[in-house]
């Protein structure tokens, strides 16, 4: 009976560790780019703003990387919509919460052309 009651003990404290283990690659800022593995859900409410506009596709990868390392989260969008005279829009956006929009647009200007 002691056996059953050591083994339990022992299986509660390996959970018990494994659990805290993983909650600390969640405890980040908002905001932050998260390394591999751990993402952080969007806040449905949170409102994403447009920082920058290109038409090509590797340019807007290069920003959105240098954004990364400065630990603003952005997003990469293709627009789907067609002009006003039926034309297809050849932009890329960047897009980036609200709250750190100014940083972003201040990190952009300093990227060189």
């Amino acid at each position: 009976m002691a056996a059953v009651f050591i083994y339990l003990l022992l299986v509660a404290g390996i959970v018990y560790f494994i659990s805290s283990r993983k909650n600390l690659g969640c405890r980040v800022f908002p905001g932050a780019f998260q390394s591999k593995g751990f993402h952080q859900r969007p806040v449905p409410e949170e409102v994403w703003k447009q920082v920058y506009e290109t038409a090509s596709m590797d340019e807007a990868r290069l920003i959105r990387t240098r954004l990364a390392e400065e630990g603003i989260e952005c997003v990469l969008y293709e627009q789907g919509k067609r002009g006003i005279h039926g034309n297809l829009l050849a932009g890329i956006g960047l897009a980036t919460p609200a709250t750190v929009v100014e940083k972003a647009q201040s990190i952009i200007a300093k990227i060189p052309a």
